[in-house]
C-alpha cells in the first residue's frame, strides 16, 4: 500500500513520536511511505526509517491577523493537496487537531483520508473558526482515529466510520533496578511546558513533599512556553535547590531508570505516551483519574495510582509511594506488562486495517 504520512512536525511530545515510529513501521512492513510535515524539518527529534520518504512543506510561520490566517490555511491546504498528488497515494493519513483539519479541506475524491485524533477534544477545545472548519472537514474524512472511547463519543454526529485504537510503547532497552526502585530519592515528569500538562499542580504538590521529605528532587524533562513562569512558580515555593528542567531528553530510558515515581499532571491527554514509557521501564506511576487514556493504561492500585486532579490529592499520591517501597515495587512489576498490553505489533496491524478499510484500489490490498 502507498501511504502518505501528515503531521505539524517531528519536533516533540507524544503525537510526533507516535507518527514517526508508525511511518517507520509501515515502511519497514513493505508500504511505500512518504512523509509530508508543515514544518521545515529542523529540530526533529524522533528517528524515522531510511525507508520513508519526506517532504516538508516549510509552512509553520505565525500569522498576524484574520486576514493573514486565512490566507496561511488557503495556502497550507493547497500545498498539502499538491504535495499528496505529487505523491500519488492510495490513501492520506493526518495527525492532530488543526493538521487533520487542514487535511479534509485538502481532500478529493481520489485519495481517500484518514483523520487520527491525538488528544481528547471533549478538553481541548479549538478557537471557534477552527471548530467550524472541523465539522466540515472531518466530514469528508473516510475514517476518524481516537485513542479512547471518551474521544470516540466525540464524534458521534459526524457520520464518518470511528475507529478507537490506543498508542503503543516500544519495549525499553533498560528497566529499573530493584535497588533503585528502594534507594532513588527522584520524582520524575516529562512533557511540553505548556498550561494543559498541569505542571503548575506538580509544583505545588512537590512544595508539599519537599516540607515532610527533603531529600526527595524532582525532575521535569521538557520546555516549552511555560518555562518562565514555573520557574517564577519555583521560587515562590522556595524549591529550587529541589528542582530541575533539563530540557528535552531523548531517549528518556535512562533518566527514568534513575526515578523511584513518575507523575503525570496533565489535565487532560489523549494516550499518553509519557506514562506508557515510564510504566514500560518499570518507574511506579501516578496520573489523574479524570483522564480517560490514563485510566485504560492504570488499574489504581494494581499498577499504579489514579489521584484526584488537584495538589494534595497528587502530594499525597507520591508520599504513599514515598513511604511503602514494597508499594513501589509491586507497582514496578506489574506497570511492565504495558509493553505486552499496547504492542507496536498491535496497533501497527489496526491501523493498517483502517487504511485497507477506505481504499477503493484493489493493488492497495495486496
Amino acid at each position: 500500500m502507498k501511504i502518505a504520512c501528515l503531521i505539524h512536525s517531528l519536533d516533540g511530545g507524544g503525537a510526533e513520536r507516535v507518527m514517526a515510529g508508525l511511518a517507520s513501521r509501515f515502511a519497514n512492513r513493505g508500504h511505500d511511505v512518504t512523509l509530508i510535515t508543515l514544518g521545515n524539518g529542523h529540530g526533529d527529534r524522533h528517528e524515522l526509517s531510511p525507508n520513508v520518504s519526506r517532504i516538508d512543506l516549510d509552512l509553520m510561520r505565525g500569522s498576524t491577523g484574520w486576514m493573514s490566517a486565512l490566507k496561511n490555511v488557503s495556502k497550507r491546504v493547497q500545498a498539502i493537496r499538491q504535495a499528496t498528488q505529487s505523491v500519488s497515494p492510495h490513501v492520506l493519513l493526518s495527525f492532530c487537531d488543526r493538521t487533520n483539519v487542514l487535511a479534509g479541506l485538502s481532500a478529493d475524491s481520489k485519495i481517500p483520508v484518514v483523520l487520527s485524533e491525538r488528544s481528547d477534544p471533549n478538553f481541548q477545545t479549538l478557537p471557534f473558526a477552527w471548530r467550524l472548519l472541523r465539522r466540515y472537514s472531518y466530514r469528508r474524512s473516510g475514517a476518524i482515529v481516537v485513542q479512547t472511547d471518551s474521544a470516540a463519543s466525540f464524534f458521534d454526529g459526524y457520520q464518518v466510520p470511528c475507529h478507537v485504537i490506543p498508542s503503543a510503547v516500544d519495549p525499553p532497552p533498560i528497566t529499573i533496578t530493584a535497588e533503585t526502585i528502594s534507594e532513588s530519592r527522584q520524582v520524575i515528569a516529562i512533557g511540553r511546558f505548556a498550561p494543559e500538562k498541569g505542571f503548575e499542580r506538580l509544583l505545588d504538590a512537590f512544595a508539599i513533599i519537599n516540607r515532610n521529605h527533603p531529600q526527595w528532587k524532582l525532575c521535569i524533562l521538557g520546555d516549552g512556553p511555560q518555562r518562565g513562569s514555573m520557574q517564577e512558580q519555583i521560587k515562590r515555593l522556595k524549591i529550587s535547590g529541589a528542582v530541575s528542567m533539563p530540557g528535552w531528553v531523548n531517549p528518556v530510558w535512562s533518566q527514568l531508570a534513575e526515578s523511584a515515581v513518575f507523575v503525570l499532571p496533565s489535565h487532560y491527554e489523549g494516550f499518553p505516551s509519557a506514562l506508557l514509557e515510564a510504566m514500560a521501564v518499570g518507574v511506579p506511576s501516578i496520573a489523574l483519574q479524570n483522564q480517560a487514556g490514563s485510566r485504560a493504561i492504570i488499574d489504581s492500585g494494581v499498577n499504579g495510582i489514579l489521584a484526584d486532579d488537584n495538589a494534595a490529592s497528587i502530594a499525597k499520591a507520591i508520599d504513599h509511594l514515598i513511604q511503602d517501597p514494597g508499594l513501589r515495587s509491586q507497582f514496578s512489576q506489574a506497570g511492565q506488562q504495558v509493553v505486552n498490553t499496547f504492542s507496536w505489533e498491535s496497533m501497527v496491524g489496526q491501523y493498517e486495517t483502517v487504511l485497507r478499510s477506505v481504499v477503493n484500489s484493489p493493488d492497495a490490498l495486496e
